[in-house]
């Protein structure tokens, strides 16, 4: 299976793209700049702007599925998530991919308000599902409770179009269950929590 992925310069990212390459995937990552931290060497990194359809697209030939695991910057980023996530799907329709996983907060499963700090990630992950249920795309989006940093344990709850019953996840549980969610058919076309116990 060819996977692209998306986010591989951050923490959740760059876990995803080595997993799927343990898997014995063919992962190519998609960034903006290098990854300070290493990839796998076989996980191939091409450099594009991922707000540019016509660059992507190219990219995209060949590919299986596609995995993003890009996050908003909580009181900084705006719309560029969203923007990002509306080239994609552009992008994987004109090179005909037809299935999507994405990460997100488990706001996304409520239309509870947020303030603070965070009001922006969530805005910008319900702006995300909004974009992807429109598609026409074998979507689906991951939605994690706070995510700690503690050594994946394995252990993993989901709900489909709810919240489990806890409150954390770890990074690696968390990247672990996106490239599950490439073989998870039943999860098409929803949205599903995902927490440690």
């Amino acid at each position: 299976m060819r996977v692209v992925v998306l986010g591989t310069t951050g923490r959740t990212g760059h876990i995803v793209a080595d997993l799927a390459v343990e898997r014995g995937m063919d992962v190519v990552a998609l960034v903006r700049h290098e990854p300070e931290q290493p990839l796998d060497p076989r996980v191939a990194v091409t450099l594009v702007d991922l707000r540019d359809q016509d660059v992507i697209a190219p990219e995209l030939a060949g590919a299986d599925a596609l995995v993003s695991a890009i996050g908003p910057v909580a009181g900084v980023t705006v719309t560029e998530v969203s923007e990002v996530t509306q080239s994609v799907v552009d992008a994987m329709v004109r090179a005909g991919v037809r299935r999507i996983v994405a990460a997100a907060n488990g706001k996304v499963l409520t239309d509870d308000e947020v303030t603070g700090e965070y009001a922006n990630v969530a805005a910008e992950h319900r702006r995300d599902a909004a974009i992807l249920r429109a598609s026409g795309l074998d979507w689906t989006v991951l939605a994690a409770p706070f995510l700690v940093d503690d050594p994946p344990t394995g252990d993993i709850r989901t709900a489909m179009e709810g919240k489990p019953p806890a409150r954390s996840l770890t990074r690696g549980d968390f990247a672990a269950t996106l490239v599950d969610a490439l073989q998870r058919d039943e999860w098409i076309g929803h949205i599903v929590g995902v927490a440690n116990p």
